[in-house]
C-alpha cells in the first residue's frame, strides 16, 4: 500500500510563500489548508502530525509558525516545500512591507515610528530579535532536535544538517526556476501539480537586481546600521551562499 502524500510548505514572512500558497491554492482547492499554532505560536511537530491524521481530507498544508521538520507517519509521507533568501533583502523587504502595512501589529506599528535603526533596535528588545537576526537559522535549527536559542554555537551546522535534509529548497531570487523545480519535485506526489509564476504580496520592483535593492537599502540605513546587520546575519549569510551553490549547481543552463 503506498503511503499518502501530504505536501506541508513552511511559509516563511517576505520569502515569497503568499505567492507560493496561491499556486498551492489553485492547485489543491478545498484540498488545501493553512493552520497555525495557538495563539499565533509555534506549531510543534506532534500537532502537525496529529491534524494531518485527523484531517485526510486535506493534501496540502501552509502554515507560518510550523516548526520546519518532517516527522515520520505510518502510512504518511511529507512533502516539505520550504524557501530561502538572501537575508539582508528579507529584512529589507519586511521592513518596507511594516512601514507601509495598514496594521495595528507591533511591527507595523514600530516602522512607522523612526527610521531603521529604532525599528532593529525595538526588535532587538522583544522577546523575538529573529525577525532581522539569523532569520532561516532559527527557523532551523530544530530540524532534527530542539536547540535551545542561546545556543547560538549550534545553529549554523543544525541548519546545515536541515537543509541537507529537506528535498527541496526553493531560492525567492529565482523564483521562475523555483517553480520549475517545484513542480518536477511535486509531481512525484501529485501528477497533475503545475507551477507557475504567480508574483503577490510583493513591496518592491522585482525586476531589479538582487545587489540594486541590497545597495539602496544600504544607502537608506547608513553604512555603520548596515554593517551592524551584516554581523547579527553572519549564519544566515552563509547558509543563503550555500543554498545559492547547492541551486545553481542542479539548474540546467
Amino acid at each position: 500500500m503506498s503511503k499518502r502524500p501530504v505536501l506541508v510548505h513552511f511559509h516563511m514572512f517576505k520569502n515569497a510563500g503568499t505567492s507560493v500558497d496561491k499556486v498551492l491554492q489553485k492547485n489543491f482547492g478545498e484540498r488545501w489548508i493553512e493552520i497555525e499554532g495557538p495563539n499565533g505560536k509555534k506549531l510543534d511537530p506532534e500537532a502537525l502530525v496529529e491534524f494531518i491524521l485527523a484531517n485526510p481530507q486535506y493534501d496540502a498544508i501552509s502554515s507560518h509558525t510550523a516548526v520546519v521538520s518532517v516527522p515520520e507517519i505510518e502510512n504518511v509521507e511529507i512533502v516539505p516545500v520550504f524557501f530561502f533568501r538572501n537575508p539582508i533583502d528579507r529584512i529589507r523587504s519586511a521592513y518596507d512591507f511594516e512601514c507601509k502595512q495598514d496594521a495595528q501589529t507591533p511591527g507595523a506599528i514600530k516602522a512607522k515610528e523612526g527610521d531603521f535603526e529604532h525599528y532593529m533596535d525595538w526588535r532587538f528588545s522583544t522577546p523575538n530579535p529573529w525577525q532581522v537576526s539569523q532569520f532561516h537559522a532559527f527557523r532551523l535549527k530544530d530540524f532534527h532536535t530542539f536547540t535551545p536559542a542561546k545556543q547560538l554555537q549550534l545553529f549554523l551546522p543544525r541548519a546545515m544538517a536541515a537543509l541537507d535534509a529537506l528535498p527541496y529548497v526553493g531560492l525567492v531570487e529565482y523564483f521562475d526556476e523555483s517553480m520549475i523545480k517545484l513542480e518536477d519535485y511535486v509531481k512525484h506526489y501529485f501528477p497533475e501539480f503545475q507551477g507557475e509564476n504567480v508574483r503577490a504580496n510583493v513591496t518592491s520592483d522585482l525586476s531589479l537586481k538582487l545587489n540594486e535593492n541590497i545597495e539602496k537599502f544600504k544607502v537608506r540605513v547608513g553604512d555603520k546600521v548596515f554593517e551592524r546587520l551584516l554581523e547579527i546575519n553572519s549564519i544566515d549569510l552563509e547558509l543563503y551562499d550555500y543554498v545559492k551553490s547547492q541551486f545553481l549547481t542542479h539548474t540546467d543552463g
